[in-house]
């Protein structure tokens, strides 16, 4: 537990500096500092990316979250696996504060379960532009208990974060669509990533990438 804290707090900490560089105060100091942090580069560059994607939206009046019925469109079907119950979703829309939509569909396989998460933050991106810059950093994390990085799905705007644990049957892979989805695969009593991979690769990423 001590290490992940670790781990998480240098990240944070990556993100805090890189958002410093919005400062025109300080702005030829910050460039220097970063330029020697491995990774913090490539936040400024993915938060660019993100405003711009950001207001080519709002030129288009695409500010708000999709209905949660659309969104359940997307949910995959995983091969050997039998949906268990039917899909769950809500969605928000708070004047002056942003919207967001998300759905969930658990899956089964005898005593193996998948949970599959989608989440719309398209109404409310600013509060997720540091925690989804992260997963396009190239981070790597390795003790114990599971290991961590990196992962390429083979789609432009998609990035991909794994994690395959050591001490128990269980694996999670986060996709983030183009700053505005973030897409949860959970299993348990597997490791089996690549059954995530497929899973997700079933869940039309090029629609979701193209919105």
């Amino acid at each position: 537990m001590k290490k992940e804290y670790q781990f998480r707090y240098a990240v944070m900490l990556l993100i805090a500096m890189a958002w410093g560089c919005g400062s025109s105060d300080n702005k030829e100091k910050v460039e220097v500092d970063v330029a020697d942090i491995p990774g913090a580069r490539n936040i400024t560059e993915q938060m660019d990316a993100h405003a711009k994607r950001q207001a080519e939206r709002k030129e288009k009046g695409d500010t708000l979250a999709m209905p949660y019925t659309t969104l359940q469109t997307y949910l995959p079907d995983i091969s050997g696996y039998q949906k268990d119950g039917g899909p769950e979703g809500s969605q928000m829309n708070v004047p002056g504060m942003g919207s967001w939509s998300q759905v969930s569909q658990r899956f089964s396989n005898g005593d193996k379960q998948i949970e599959v998460n989608i989440f719309d933050y398209n109404g409310s991106v600013n509060a997720f532009t540091g925690a989804t810059a992260l997963y396009s950093m190239g981070i790597s994390q390795e003790d114990d208990q599971k290991k961590s990085q990196t992962s390429d799905m083979g789609v432009n705007g998609v990035a991909a974060y794994e994690t395959v644990y050591k001490t128990e049957p269980r694996a999670e892979l986060i996709l983030i669509v183009m700053d505005r989805f973030m897409i949860q695969l959970e299993s348990d009593g597997s490791s089996d990533i690549e059954l995530l991979k497929n899973a997700a690769r079933n869940m039309k990423l090029e629609d979701l990438a193209g919105r």
